[in-house]
């Protein structure tokens, strides 16, 4: 085991120490049979259309390019054929990534070492460009796993996503998400079986920036109205990927038609999200348009994109889940190994989202020897997200909000540090209970967000704006304080998707957050409980539960004193912090400074005042110990 920051125990977690373990979890006998009917889908469907197109010339072929996007043949529904095409129409400041990068204000250095992401796209990435190639010896880090050839022919949209992702910084503005990350670049034919087979060999998350619009390239419609919204045979199969690959977690882009209007969906101006976009398991992202100040790095302004889908599900699940920004984006072009282009889409904010989970999963396992759980980072981000001005708590636009990749990499230090903030991986038995207790000075700063990967549900294909919920497995969220108030989660009115979401038992999502930012709660003390309704399917179900607050939240009355015994100020610092007590003698601990990476800087501190001038700019860890006690305290050098 590495030496990691505090050397903590994680509660509930099994840890996993490389990322082919990740695999050895798996039941690969149930994935390679998942793979095989995959594969089987596929050759039908390619049948199924061969034989439409044969019988109707006249239909545009199969595969085709116009104005820097693709389409493709996918289905034949109604007897008429359904087209899938790319979804394009300062990402990393807006998002926050950048303090995550070698050089930020973190202190960190996560840049995707050494780290795997796959990219489906409509065609191959341009693997020869420089912003992915070593200067030394133009080694590139794009693979091609289905491909015929170690140099197949590239597309600007496969290229310009992965440069989002990975672009190593050449031209700085164009620096992606994750610069030393490996991208295994794939087209999108075949792409359930092909994504099952990667993630079976420990891929831990992909980035898809296409979908079905609906409006073909003749401005008919792509598909029939029951489709928008609809949890269908495509998004059921994407929920089994991710239950059969439980660390596997699948980034959609939401799509371009939020300018589009039809007859027959269940709310004007929404209900525009199709096939996989409306499964339950996977993050899929709208496109956000932030203006971000070049001093500060803070948010000035922050809206959706006009051209971003809309959701909810067809049964009020809340979906986007989040927001990227994908507006604008300047990024690698295929059109020369030295060329750039600019575009913008929910492909540019997908990609945005994407390349920064990597960078998360790659900080958990520096810290814990071991990576989250799909659900877990999927409810992690969601929990940290930055909400949108548009209307408080999650909405059919923005989702739960802006990705916020520094806050939610806090708390994976506080998690680890045990200040702060938690996060807990378990399973819920059948009829059983999970609770734990919290206290905390400020109750309006306390939230819980629940998250798992729920069984596929019911195939609605064909079902007009059904709102019958597809949840499978109910889990239910509630904060209680200590007389007995319950506190609820966020949830949309699906009778009024235009209304801001409110809060009441949630019996369609799998994500619920309560917080209680906007109650008059002032008890210090609060559980937190986990529970669900009917039988679960399995006899249990595994689920993540992240919880976040102020200094003052503990996991028990007994730390809470100890926390209090010393006082650290100033906090943020420049030059000096002093550490100071009422109750205690300095002498009596071991005080121990780390940075967020687990590295020891300091050691046997011994003095009241201590000089950290020489400190990078960034978020430390000072460790109080005595005997098997312990307890820490965070510091910021600015």
């Amino acid at each position: 085991m590495k030496k990691i920051l505090l050397i903590l125990t994680i509660l509930f977690y099994a840890g996993l120490t490389s990322a082919q373990e990740v695999s050895d979890t798996y039941d690969l006998n149930e994935v390679k049979k998942l793979e095989e009917k995959f594969q089987e889908q596929h050759i039908v469907q390619k049948e199924k259309i061969e034989n439409y197109l044969s019988q109707h010339p006249n239909v545009q072929k199969t595969i085709f390019s116009k104005n820097n996007k693709k389409f493709q043949v996918v289905d034949i529904i109604n007897n008429k054929p359904v087209y899938r095409s790319t979804d394009n129409a300062n990402s990393a400041r807006a998002t926050k990534t950048n303090t995550l990068h070698s050089g930020g204000s973190l202190g960190l250095n996560l840049e995707g070492q050494n780290m795997n992401i796959g990219v489906w796209d409509g065609g191959y990435v341009l693997g020869s460009h420089v912003e992915f190639t070593n200067a030394g010896n133009s080694e590139s880090r794009v693979s091609y796993p289905d491909a015929f050839s170690s140099n197949p022919p590239t597309e600007f949209h496969g290229t310009h996503v992965a440069g989002t992702i990975g672009a190593q910084g050449v031209n700085p503005n164009a620096k992606g998400m994750a610069p030393q990350s490996n991208i295994l670049s794939y087209t999108w034919d075949n792409d359930e079986a092909e994504v099952t087979a990667a993630a079976a060999n420990s891929l831990l998350i992909s980035n898809h920036s296409y979908g079905v619009p609906i409006y073909n390239d003749n401005n008919e419609l792509n598909v029939p109205v029951w489709y928008m919204g609809c949890y269908n045979t495509d998004a059921k199969d994407w929920d089994d990927i991710s239950n059969s690959m439980p660390y596997y977690l699948a980034v959609f882009s939401a799509g371009n038609d939020g300018q589009q209007s039809y007859e027959g969906g269940f709310a004007s101006g929404y209900d525009k999200l199709n096939g996989n976009k409306n499964s339950k398991n996977n993050l899929v992202v709208a496109n956000a348009n932030a203006s971000v100040n070049p001093i500060t790095g803070e948010i000035t302004t922050f809206s959706i994109n006009n051209s971003s889908s809309q959701g909810p599900s067809d049964d009020g699940r809340i979906k986007p889940d989040i927001a990227g920004e994908g507006t604008g984006v300047f990024s690698t072009s295929n059109s020369a190994n030295d060329e750039y282009g600019t575009s913008t889409g929910t492909s540019m904010a997908s990609p945005n989202v994407a390349g920064s989970l990597l960078l998360l999963q790659q900080y958990y396992e520096q810290l814990n020897d071991s990576y989250m759980r799909a659900a877990t980072l999927k409810g992690l981000v969601c929990h940290t997200a930055t909400d949108d001005n548009f209307r408080v708590g999650p909405d059919p636009r923005f989702g739960w909000g802006l990705l916020n990749s520094e806050d939610a990499a806090l708390l994976i230090a506080d998690d680890v540090a045990g200040i702060e903030g938690k996060i807990i991986e378990s399973t819920l038995n059948n009829n059983a209970t999970f609770t734990i207790q919290v206290t905390t000075n400020d109750p309006q700063s306390l939230q819980a967000s629940l998250s798992w990967n729920d069984p596929s549900g019911q195939d609605m294909s064909g079902s007009l704006n059904s709102t019958t919920p597809v949840l499978v497995n109910d889990l239910d969220l509630r904060i209680i304080d200590s007389d007995n108030n319950e506190y609820f989660p966020w949830r949309l009115d699906i009778n009024n998707v235009n209304s801001a979401a409110n809060k009441g038992d949630n019996i369609v999502d799998n994500i619920e957050k309560v917080d209680l930012n906007n109650s008059s709660a002032t008890a210090q003390t609060y559980t937190i409980q986990v529970t669900h309704k009917d039988n679960l399917v399995g006899d249990a179900q595994d689920f993540s539960l992240i919880i976040s607050g102020t200094n003052s939240i503990e996991l028990s009355t007994k730390n809470l004193n100890k926390n209090k015994l010393f006082n650290v100020w100033p906090n943020p610092a420049n030059n000096f912090i002093n550490i100071t007590s009422e109750k205690s003698d300095i002498s009596d601990y071991d005080i121990n400074l780390y940075d967020l990476q687990g590295r020891m800087i300091m050691k046997n501190i011994d003095t009241e005042t201590v000089n950290i001038s020489t400190l990078s700019k960034g978020l430390y860890i000072l460790d109080f110990r005595n005997g098997n006690q312990s307890f820490q305290k965070k510091i910021i050098k600015e």
